[in-house]
């Protein structure tokens, strides 16, 4: 895979966890990367420590479900950078696991905003000036819940992972005609803080169990699958989703 030597790529969700590994990989390959997220301390710290590494980097802290400013966020990475060549949205997650008759009625479009709304609004930001550019990637991150019901999730978040999918399969056809490609990956369960912190170690065990590669996976194996997807070559691939999940859905 060739680097991304100047290009400019926002990474939203990237305190911690995919994003921040995600972030980190695009920096190392020659990026500028915006590290966004709504964790302030988290952005800052992540794009210091790619900065002390020789890559170069900034943090963007935003509230991705409010549109003007996410919008505003968005044009001041391209106003900064000249270009936005590579969005990877990887904010969103669920706080804990909650069955759908047990699912609190209120907390629904929290959980559907944080997820889907803000891909949404990023999208509305981003596309119109990688249509400019006539080239753009944009990688989202869905859910193995958004692929099978095998296994409990819950209901909202696998409502909005799975509304992630149809969006974007949208995006990648009225956008592949001006050169931007839009993707998916849907990992399973992630060794991460956030991965870590809504599951049991009950639950785990079981995962381990039945997963074919015996393991959670790592966040940077993740991160791989997307920086693939953001590169150059991967410029005929578009509109698909690309499970990351170490077998658990294809046995």
């Amino acid at each position: 895979m060739s680097g991304f030597e100047g290009q400019s790529a926002i990474v939203t969700g990237a305190a911690t966890g995919i994003g921040e590994s995600t972030a980190r990989i695009l920096a190392e390959k020659g990026a500028e990367v915006t590290v966004m997220d709504f964790n302030a301390e988290g952005a800052k710290e992540v794009a210091a420590s790619i900065n002390d590494s020789g890559g170069k980097a900034h943090p963007a802290v935003v509230d991705l479900t409010d549109w003007v400013a996410t919008l505003a966020s968005v044009n001041q990475v391209h106003n900064r950078a000249g270009s936005i060549d590579v969005l990877v949205h990887s904010a969103g997650g669920f706080p804990k696991y909650v069955s759908l008759l047990d699912c609190p009625v209120d907390t629904w479009d929290g959980i559907v905003d944080s997820n889907l709304k803000s891909m949404f609004h990023l999208l509305k930001a981003a596309a119109p000036l990688m249509v400019e550019a006539k080239y753009g990637r944009f990688v989202t991150l869905s859910s193995m819940a958004a692929r099978s019901g095998v296994n409990p999730n819950p209901p909202h978040y696998t409502a909005a992972k799975g509304g992630v999918l149809a969006l974007t399969r949208q995006a990648a056809l009225e956008l592949g005609p001006h050169g931007i490609t839009v993707n998916a990956v849907a990992p399973a369960n992630v060794n991460s803080p956030r991965g870590l912190a809504n599951r049991t170690q009950e639950r785990i065990a079981h995962i381990q169990k039945t997963t074919p590669l015996r393991r959670l996976s790592e966040p940077h194996e993740i991160a791989e699958a997307v920086v693939f997807l953001c590169s150059r070559e991967a410029g005929y691939i578009t509109g698909v989703t690309l499970d990351v999940n170490g077998g658990a859905t294809m046995v």
